[in-house]
């Protein structure tokens, strides 16, 4: 909070809890004025091993192209299954959908995003602002008595952290009897916890048992 007013013991200390915290070492927090980006993370926790870190799912590495990047060149976790997705789905569209276009299929592409329109009219607001959509959810909340949330938190989830996530429904200012209809799930998984077999089955146990218990009177 105190910024370019931190002292030089002030800044020391703070890099030693956060050095703690993130793996990273004391020095190259300083050097970043303890403002360290998602990429630079990634490419900075596992330098020495040559390896850059996962964005979608911690759990992940890869081998570092360039060991004097400041930024992660690519997401390993990503890289990872991008085959077996585009493969499956188009196994899924071409033997069982028996579709037989030859349209190009892209798992994730950028085209969507640079081209979306941000803007976002948020309850209470008379101009559009961030995509921040908080206070839609907390209005549904209030006059909807009946509507259920559950959140799936991937412990090593970076794209999304879980941390995040459990800060913003903290933080709605509901009232308790509203906030007690809030669920939050954990998984030792990332931003895909259905990568992890044991949490594959987990999640579809906890989205079935939300399911059943949201509907019931």
């Amino acid at each position: 909070m105190k910024g370019s007013n931190l002292n030089a013991a002030e800044k020391s200390d703070i890099a030693k809890k956060l050095s703690r915290f993130t793996g990273l070492s004391e020095d190259y927090l300083i050097k970043a004025e303890l403002r360290v980006t998602l990429p630079q993370f990634q490419a900075e926790l596992q330098r020495s091993r040559g390896l850059t870190v996962g964005r979608y799912d911690g759990r992940y590495s890869g081998p570092t192209y360039d060991l004097l990047t400041e930024y992660a060149e690519f997401d390993p976790s990503f890289s990872a299954v991008l085959g077996a997705f585009t493969a499956g789905f188009n196994s899924y569209v071409r033997s069982e959908l028996k579709f037989a276009g030859e349209q190009s299929y892209k798992v994730l592409p950028g085209e969507p995003s640079e081209n979306w329109d941000w803007k976002h009219h948020a309850r209470g607001s008379e101009f559009p602002g961030a995509p921040n959509v908080e206070t839609d959810l907390i209005h549904e909340m209030i006059q909807n008595a009946q509507l259920q949330v559950e959140v799936e938190n991937g412990y090593f989830d970076m794209a999304t952290p879980f941390f995040a996530t459990e800060y913003t429904m903290d933080h709605l200012l509901l009232p308790a009897e509203v906030q007690n209809r809030v669920h939050l799930q954990y998984y030792s998984a990332g931003h895909m916890m259905y990568l992890h077999e044991e949490d594959l089955a987990k999640l579809k146990g906890n989205v079935g048992s939300f399911i059943d218990s949201a509907w019931k009177p």
